[in-house]
């Protein structure tokens, strides 16, 4: 057998005849492929760019959205009173802080009156109109962050809240929708840009119009528009030397985005070109770009069409707000840009060919021979592990190091795979097994509504919940499980330390002890210390589990809990429109063998009361700023849907949880369970 060599040592020999060979090969495919590859990386990078556009409008116009259902949430609850500035801003000035691109939040009403706050060069301004008692009289009130101290002015504005076209654009479309006899939440309407009253500068207005008694309210959240140009002109947006991207309102060709161009670098340019007809801009290319768009039939694929004397690569597509409002993102890339220096490497690749093909030709085969054969090889074992096939083949021979290395690790791979595979496959059915001992139906307690859920951060999690129902059997004078007509039920929801699969046998343990002492009768008070001791025997080291058990008297109307190291719990108490924050009874289970079981005396619930236990997945989730939710956060959520059923209360929470993470991924499990009394 040969000496093996290495590929360095064999390709420093035949590097001349390689270069060669490569070169026409190069030639070739450059040649014959390059209005391919343009036509190819014309659509990627448009694709690409335009993606990219779309998420930045989504994240631009979805907040305002959603904040501004929210605020219509607040003002059909009885808050966000225009008879009371200072209850509007306590709720408004957060939100804007948030929302920098909205300019100013306007909450109005059929009989001419308004409450609109504006933040301008570092001051917040109100202005109150109350066209009913004041007729043309307004009144400004002006304060800052740094001095709260209200100044405040009146002043005669002919201004009217009812003939500003968010207010009579929301109106009409919930009239026509209220017309229909259409079920659902009042309609969102998005006005076509206009120059604002108060700041001048160019917007759209989202707003939303609901009755409420006999009078008609509107609220609007103004969104400035230039800080879609900052965007389309910045440097975090790049398509290539002399790609462009823009955007437009479909129907009146109004430039919303401008192009990235020489004279839009400056702030005030831009502010003055933004809402300029794509007429008047006098960009062709933008034009072309629409017009060929059109012409197509309004494909979604990138095209070809010439501007200026030049060919260019353009796509377009809809972005849209509501049903009646539609954007369109613009992208067009000089073909220029993406052929580059191509032309003069051809000549020189053709030169360098011809010089030396023959030699190329010549050496080919040999070449092909030698190093060809254990690398195809190779290939079709990669194909056959990629098609799933982990089955060793045939061995590989070759005199080559490099080769012998390569067979090798593909060996090693097929085996790290398997293991893989099969740990895809335990994890996928550990998570089966977690879910299904959450409780797929709860039982029925008269007079009463729960519900629960659990949210792991991993494939499987470290918490749990769990209602079990349960009656006495007349014949044996036993305790029975059920669902329908329970008299009692124990409750449960506990955390173990961390999440994955350690924690996920903990506490499936934990309620699989509950399930098995409750089936024999055992009281609240045993069931804790039988449960803290076994888990003191079984959990390693510094591992321990937080948990919360109930236990609900249907006939009494009581509620009896018990927390070790679980807390805060929330006990809403509807009568006194008041929360109670209790804190834990104990330590966590399985830390110390012998603990303190003192179970306190039952809670009464009356009507309309809830009783609220989360984990710290809920009240510790982060948002991008590394803030805390906390409690204060989910006593509000509760107490602002406290007249909605158990499910939308949990419901609630959990989109309250999201909109305060803004996409940061969940750090923790997250597990909630809520007693509400009918």
């Amino acid at each position: 057998m040969a000496r093996p060599t290495t590929i360095r040592g064999r390709l420093v020999r035949n590097i001349a005849i390689v270069i060669l060979l490569l070169g026409g090969a190069v030639y070739l495919v450059t040649y014959l492929g390059s209005r391919r590859e343009v036509e190819s990386l014309s659509r990627s990078l448009i694709e690409r760019v335009t993606d990219q556009t779309e998420v930045r409008l989504q994240q631009f116009f979805g907040p305002v959205t959603r904040q501004l259902r929210i605020a219509v949430e607040w003002r059909e609850g009885g808050l966000l009173d225009t008879e009371d500035p200072d209850d509007i801003n306590k709720h408004l000035v957060p939100l804007m802080k948030s929302y920098p691109h909205v300019s100013s939040l306007m909450v109005a009403d059929s009989r001419g009156r308004e409450h609109m706050l504006l933040y301008v060069d570092g001051r917040w301004r109100n202005r109150q109109c109350r066209r009913d008692e004041w007729g043309k009289q307004v009144r400004w009130t002006e304060w800052t962050d740094a001095d709260p101290t209200r100044a405040t002015r009146e002043e005669e504005l002919d201004y009217d809240p009812r003939k500003r076209p968010w207010f009579r654009g929301a109106l009409e479309k919930a009239r026509t929708v209220a017309a229909r006899d259409v079920l659902g939440p009042p309609p969102l309407h998005w006005t076509k840009p206009y120059t604002f009253f108060t700041t001048k500068d160019p917007g759209i207005t989202a707003a939303i119009a609901f009755r409420r008694g006999d009078i008609d309210h509107v609220i609007g959240f103004d969104v400035m528009l230039n800080d879609i140009s900052k965007y389309t002109t910045g440097p975090e947006l790049r398509v290539s030397e002399n790609g462009m991207v823009f955007v437009t309102e479909e129907q009146t060709l109004e430039v919303l985005g401008l192009p990235r161009m020489a004279r839009f670098d400056d702030e005030a340019a831009r502010k003055a070109a933004v809402r300029t007809p794509l007429a008047e801009l006098e960009v062709p290319v933008m034009s072309d770009a629409l017009a060929t768009y059109s012409a197509k039939g309004h494909g979604h694929d990138p095209f070809r069409f010439e501007s200026g004397g030049g060919n260019w690569w353009g796509g377009v597509r809809h972005f849209r707000l509501a049903p009646d409002r539609v954007l369109q993102i613009g992208v067009v890339v000089p073909e220029s840009d993406l052929l580059g220096d191509v032309g003069r490497v051809r000549l020189w690749i053709l030169l360098v060919t011809l010089a030396v093909l023959g030699v190329a030709l010549w050496r080919a085969h040999a070449m092909a021979s030698r190093f060809s054969r254990p690398i195809e090889e190779l290939v079709t074992e990669s194909e056959r592990i990629r098609m799933g096939d982990l089955e060793k083949g045939e061995p590989i021979r070759s005199n080559m190091r490099e080769v012998q290395a390569l067979a090798d690790a593909q060996n090693r791979m097929r085996s790290g795979l398997k293991a893989l595979l099969k740990l895809e496959g335990d994890l996928q059915v550990a998570r089966q097994i977690q879910q299904n001992t959450f409780p797929g139906v709860l039982p029925a307690l008269q007079g009463f509504d729960i519900d629960g859920y659990s949210e792991p951060a991993d494939e499987t999690g470290g918490d749990t919940y769990d209602v079990i129902g349960m009656q006495v059997d007349p014949r044996s004078a036993s305790i029975v499980l059920s669902e329908a007509d329970a008299q009692h039920a124990i409750l449960l929801l506990a955390d173990a330390t961390g999440h994955g699969i350690g924690p996920a046998l903990s506490v499936t343990q934990l309620r699989a002890m509950l399930r098995m002492l409750v089936r024999t009768g055992h009281d609240l008070d045993t069931i804790a210390c039988h449960v803290n001791e076994q888990l003191c025997q079984d959990l390693p080291g510094p591992r321990f589990i937080t948990a919360w058990l109930g236990l609900l008297d249907v006939k009494k109307q009581q509620l009896t809990s018990w927390s070790a190291g679980q807390g805060p719990l929330l006990h809403y108490h509807a009568a006194e429109d008041r929360f109670d924050v209790l804190n834990a009874h104990a330590p966590p289970l399985g830390v110390l063998p012998s603990i303190p079981i003192q179970i306190p005396g039952p809670l009464g619930m009356k009507t309309g009361d809830i009783y609220a236990v989360f984990s710290d997945g809920i009240y510790e989730a982060a948002n991008p700023d590394d803030e805390r939710l906390e409690e204060e956060r989910v006593r509000e959520v509760i107490h602002a849907n406290r007249h909605k059923s158990a499910e939308e209360i949990l419901t609630a929470v959990r989109e309250a949880v999201e909109v305060f993470a803004r996409g940061r991924p969940a750090d923790d499990d997250r597990t909630g369970v809520v007693v509400k009394r009918l």
